[in-house]
């Protein structure tokens, strides 16, 4: 069903870096308590930050609360939906059902 790897998170940024402020980094450099180290995109809007890293063969993106104590992810089927949903998000969009994380 999926195939993305860390070459398709790079795609997504490359797509979307001229538009809007987006960071790429890695999970190890964001140190925020990932147990992999891959490539992520990470945009921060409206008190909220997105997130698309790749996993397992799929898109993750995380939309959390500034605080990083609310959360909300999916899994985007391609590239244009990935595209897609940080575009929205980076615009505007910030009605996400965001649940309590567990610590």
């Amino acid at each position: 069903m999926y195939d993305f790897t860390d070459r398709e998170v790079l795609v997504v940024y490359e797509q979307l870096k001229d538009r809007y402020d987006l960071v790429l980094t890695t999970t190890a450099e964001l140190d925020d308590g990932f147990t992999i180290d891959v490539p992520i995109v990470v945009g921060k809007a409206h008190g909220q930050i997105i997130e698309l890293y790749a996993c397992e063969d799929m898109f993750i993106i995380d939309v959390l609360d500034d605080g990083r104590s609310m959360c909300t992810h999916w899994h985007p089927y391609s590239i244009e939906d990935a595209v897609g949903d940080i575009a929205e998000f980076m615009d505007g969009k910030s009605d996400y059902r965001l649940d309590k994380l567990p610590r």
